[in-house]
């Protein structure tokens, strides 16, 4: 009988271990911790799975069929190479998932803006009455939805630079490169590692490729594509996909533009949100819902909880949770999305290894206010001094930031988090961060820190 390992038992790791137990294989689940969190995951897993939890040796492997590792852990790993070292197939959930699936697969990467996209496309793909699964990176996993799905149906997945790296091949209906900027530099290395791995997803594409012909970086990705390539855009410079001409959305289709939704009609903030509708428009031509519901779509998509999502607007002054903001480049879009309006900014957290300078710029350029809490709290603070910003104020934590955000707004200002950091150094993920923030403004319990 065949074995498998798999490491981690988050969502991704469960899934893999009950498809492979369903399969015939003899499963073991490890896991450097032992919390109720994982005991909770061990015990909805398949009765003669075998879990190890609260560490593991290397030679937990040996011997087994397969390994499969969750998507945090690094793809140079020890493990991970000492698998390959006995010829032991290494496995993402991903992977597994592509090899089985029935359905097209869509699949959306970026530097920022990816759950959006793959939310926004899978509701638009929806609203053509096509059944659509989403998953991937967003948070739900697909491998252990596999037997509900069709091949009439279409799968959207959100797939980070960290699962890209792991997939040893995949038949991509549709791939999508949003935008690449540095981020994960602390596992990757280089901004040009960084990319090339998400290029890759651009290698399988077999119906279409979608790159963002306004980031030299994914428009310089066209050149590999195999597939048709379609740009979305602000100056499409004559290819076909979709782009904006005044105040409209149009689609470029055999060289003809049609428009079809007015830019005042897509309710979410900023610029970078009108990108990804633009990314969305031409994955959805792809798949072949007709502009009437693509326009449909968007005018009823409701913007991504922590994602600029709005979470009070009163006595003049709007709050905005953008906790999803992990790197510099999606705090400077945030920044970026509010017009002329006064910004009294939040921000820091955990460093990826970018440096704030390009950050600090922006913040001084356009925030009335910035209050910086985290681990980076201190270089945020020098960067800002450096600058000549002086309206900064360093505090301990996210709750100190809202209390001291209530004495600084005005009426008219947006108090905006957008960290451009992890969220690692205070809480356990970016989620339980805008949670946090938003019953903090709201004057509701603040939630209870998850265990992961």
């Amino acid at each position: 009988m065949s074995t498998a390992v798999v490491i981690g038992i988050g969502r991704s790791g469960a899934a893999c271990a009950r498809v492979l137990a369903d399969e015939g294989y003899t499963v073991r689940v490890v896991d450097g911790q032992d919390s109720d969190a994982q005991r909770h995951m061990a015990e909805l897993l398949p009765r003669g799975v075998d879990v190890q939890l609260g560490g593991y040796t290397d030679d937990v492997i040996d011997g087994s069929d397969m390994v499969c590792p969750s998507p945090g852990v690094r793809w140079d790993a020890p493990l991970l190479q000492r698998a390959r070292a006995l010829d032991i197939p290494v496995r993402s959930e991903i992977d597994l998932f592509l090899e089985r699936c029935p359905a097209p697969v869509t699949a959306i990467t970026g530097t920022n803006g990816k759950t959006t996209t793959t939310s926004l496309t899978a509701a638009v793909i929806a609203a053509s009455g096509m059944r659509v699964h989403r998953g991937g990176n967003i948070g739900e996993t697909v491998l252990d939805r596999l037997a509900t799905m069709a091949p009439t149906d279409r799968v959207v997945l959100e797939l980070s630079s960290f699962q890209i790296e792991s997939l040893t091949s995949a038949a991509l209906d549709a791939a999508c490169v949003l935008n690449v900027t540095p981020d994960h530099l602390d596992r990757h290395g280089t901004l040009e590692k960084y990319a090339a791995i998400k290029a890759r997803i651009i290698d399988e594409a077999t119906g279409v490729a979608v790159l963002n012909h306004d980031d030299p970086v994914t428009l310089a990705m066209a050149a590999r594509a195999s597939a048709p390539v379609r740009f979305f855009g602000r100056n499409l410079e004559g290819h076909d996909g979709a782009s904006v001409v005044g105040d409209s959305i149009v689609a470029v289709d055999g060289g003809r533009m049609e428009t079809f939704l007015a830019v005042g009609d897509v309710p979410m903030y900023g610029r970078h949100n009108i990108d990804n509708v633009l990314a969305a428009v031409c994955l959805a031509r792809a798949a072949g819902v007709s502009l009437e519901h693509i326009a449909n779509g968007v005018r009823s998509f409701s913007a991504v909880d922590h994602r600029l999502q709005p979470v009070r607007d009163e006595d003049g002054v709007l709050w905005i949770n953008d906790s999803k903001a992990t790197n510099i480049d999606a705090a400077l879009k945030a920044l970026d999305a509010f017009g002329s309006r006064p910004i009294v900014w939040i921000g820091g957290g955990s460093s990826k290894g970018v440096p704030p300078d390009t950050l600090a710029t922006a913040v001084a350029q356009r925030a009335r206010a910035a209050i910086i809490c985290g681990a980076t709290g201190p270089e945020l603070d020098a960067a800002l001094a450096a600058v000549g910003y002086e309206a900064r104020h360093l505090v301990p934590d996210v709750a100190a930031a809202v209390r001291l955000a209530r004495d600084l707004a005005n009426p008219g200002d947006v108090v905006l988090l957008a960290p451009g950091y992890a969220s690692f150094d205070q809480f356990s993920n970016f989620e339980e961060r805008g949670r946090t923030f938003a019953a903090l403004v709201n004057g509701t319990t603040e939630p209870v820190r998850e265990e992961v």
